[in-house]
């Protein structure tokens, strides 16, 4: 049998190396790195290949204060782009948009809606939510889209837009951080906004953007498009860089609350205190976990440093506590007003800082509620959890 010389053997384990899963890395915190294109994408295109594009985001990838947000949304727009620049290769489009959330619970459902569509392209819009979010927990959950959509063994290319708002320039600053940390694409589309004479009828009266608005920013991110066509495909990395903030937002796991009620609807010795209420929300589950009981209780164990609640809000809407191992929750999960003027998705993560190990989370409805709420009713959908590495799963 032929002896391999030590030359050989090293030369092996470097072939492993460089061409194996992504590692923890070399770049040290602070230092750019060189901006990624998206010509990976286009050569797919040219070649006739079959491309998923993902929009992630809130109300304004929604279309929110659009006529015909199938239609008249950005995403709309550029995707119809898409489609006429590629007639031969077929272009799947995913709304991956939650209107009225941010990038914290966008990081925890990024597997269930983003990375099972095994997309090549995601197009990402930040928040405007964000703005008034603490700037530490936004940064880290920037932190956690971007690095588990790079982890994936064929990672997508990102085009990270800049959020748009009606009152002027928006804080973008850990989102650039981000950016650079990583070489993630950008697009400031509020710069286009405000440059824009008669701005006034971008926008409608509840501060969404309008038809107009909608079609500049997909002339925008057209635009960005059309210069990336042109350029070469940036070579796939095979080290991330040491995290800047964090990697504690990495993970997320949903579980229907609904599942947690008893069988036979007893709780605290209150006959059906709880229900399950069918539910078509597209972003909750099919079942709700229901009750309009004040006292009634939800308990659970969970197992992670990161945990969160989604629910109905609405004009009916009550208002609950959580205690996570018998005491107050941190904030924002502490004391949770439901009430909306309409119905709409509530959210409430606590971001990480939890111990390791197991807890124990009780949800409780409390007898107090909005003057302007008509009743005590919680529609619960998912417990969310995270913080977890997957292999532990």
């Amino acid at each position: 049998m032929k002896t391999l010389s030590l030359r050989s053997i090293q030369l092996i384990l470097l072939a492993i190396v460089s061409t194996g899963p992504l590692l923890a890395a070399t770049v040290q915190s602070g230092e750019k790195t060189p901006p990624r294109t998206l010509g990976r994408v286009f050569s797919k295109l040219r070649a006739g290949r079959t491309v998923t594009v993902v929009f992630l985001g809130g109300s304004t990838t929604a279309g929110v204060g659009t006529s015909r947000p199938e239609r008249q949304s950005y995403p709309a727009l550029v995707g119809q782009w898409l489609r006429s620049q590629y007639p031969q290769p077929r272009i799947e489009l995913v709304d991956a948009a939650v209107p009225a959330t941010g990038s914290v619970y966008a990081t925890l459902r990024l597997r269930r809606d983003v990375l099972s569509y095994k997309p090549d392209l995601v197009i990402l819009e930040l928040s405007r939510e964000d703005q008034s979010a603490d700037q530490q927990i936004i940064s880290k959950a920037i932190e956690g889209i971007i690095r588990q959509l790079l982890v994936q063994a064929e990672p997508p290319e990102i085009l990270m837009l800049y959020p748009v708002s009606p009152t002027g320039p928006t804080l973008n600053s850990p989102a650039q951080a981000m950016a650079d940390h990583y070489g993630v694409a950008t697009l400031d589309l509020q710069a286009a906004l405000s440059a824009t004479p008669g701005q006034a009828g971008l926008w409608n009266r509840e501060g969404e953007l309008s038809d107009a608005g909608h079609r500049l920013c997909a002339e925008k991110i057209i635009a960005t498009l059309q210069q990336q066509m042109r350029l070469p495909e940036t070579p796939l990395a095979r080290r991330l860089p040491q995290p800047l903030v964090s990697d504690e937002l990495n993970y997320g796991e949903f579980k229907v609350l609904a599942e947690f009620i008893p069988p036979n609807g007893l709780e605290n010795g209150a006959k059906k205190a709880w229900k399950r209420e069918a539910s078509r929300h597209p972003r909750l589950p099919t079942v709700l976990a229901t009750s309009n009981r004040p006292g009634s209780i939800i308990e659970t164990i969970f197992e992670g440093t990161v945990v969160g609640l989604t629910w109905l809000r609405g004009p009916e809407a009550g208002i609950f506590e959580v205690l996570i191992d018998g005491k107050p929750a941190p904030a924002p999960l502490t004391r949770i007003d439901g009430y909306a003027e309409r119905e709409t998705i509530g959210t409430a993560i606590i971001a990480g800082g939890l111990g390791l190990g197991e807890h124990r989370l009780t949800i409780r409805l409390l007898p107090a509620r909005n003057a302007r709420s008509r009743g005590n009713r919680i529609k619960f959908g998912y417990l969310l959890i995270g913080g977890q590495r997957p292999e532990r799963l």
